[in-house]
């Protein structure tokens, strides 16, 4: 079972992880998935490889955990101005989250081609999946009590098929196939497209609207700038 929990008994071994992990997303962005070696890992946070094994386990635990605690990071100090349980601020957040994307497309790159690779663990894969469709399960949970979701959704396997297709874009972007202008808007489509197939009422409507107005201003909405910074709890 993986299981990315690690905890630390010192400051000291605290601060050992952090510049681990700090490194490992370094060297992805740099070097992509293919380029990436335990090796030169050990090098950049000078520690020695064995240290590497004994504190993650292994490789694609150790590359979950760094993917992982970046992205709850970036969640965990940006202040949105919608709520994540409405259709705007799913869109919102997929919109600012992958914004950053366009500024890392070789990590984007790995994460993506982990999430796809066959020999992924399955709890890995999942973490991904969680990361790519946020609390979009819990929405559409929460419509199908409103009855505004169609009662032939699936939430499992839609919520399945929306990260299948963000991270197919994502490597259709990061391979040249998709370009820089058109990554968030294409983005932006696949969360619309999902919620036009499978709601109604109000929610459809404005999913509706949403799509007229980027087929007529090629653009992605817009949600009022997001806060960056700690938030309280």
């Amino acid at each position: 079972m993986l299981n990315i929990q690690t905890t630390y008994d010192s400051p000291q071994m605290a601060e050992r992880r952090e510049r681990i992990l700090h490194e490992t997303r370094k060297l992805i962005n740099e070097e992509g998935l293919e380029g990436f070696s335990m090796r030169e890992l050990s090098k950049r946070a000078n520690v020695a490889p064995k240290t590497l094994y004994n504190a993650f386990g292994d490789r694609d635990r150790l590359i979950g955990l760094a993917i992982r605690e970046m992205y709850d990071a970036l969640r965990y100090n940006v202040k949105f101005k919608t709520s994540d349980k409405t259709l705007s601020g799913l869109l919102d957040r997929a919109i600012v989250l992958n914004r950053g994307n366009l500024k890392a497309r070789n990590y984007a790159k790995a994460v993506a081609t982990i999430y796809f690779a066959p020999g992924t663990h399955p709890e890995l894969r999942d973490i991904l999946q969680e990361m790519a469709v946020g609390n979009t399960s819990e929405w559409l949970t929460d419509l199908r009590t409103k009855g505004q979701l169609h009662d032939w959704v699936d939430i499992e396997h839609l919520t399945r098929h929306m990260a299948n297709m963000e991270y197919a874009l994502i490597l259709d972007w990061a391979t040249g196939r998709v370009k820089d202008t058109e990554y968030l808007f294409r983005f932006a489509e696949i969360v619309l497209f999902s919620a036009l197939a499978a709601t109604r009422g109000e929610v459809y409507e404005a999913a509706e609207a949403m799509m007229v107005q980027m087929a007529e201003t090629r653009e992605v909405p817009s949600f009022g700038n997001p806060v960056i910074g700690h938030q309280s709890s």
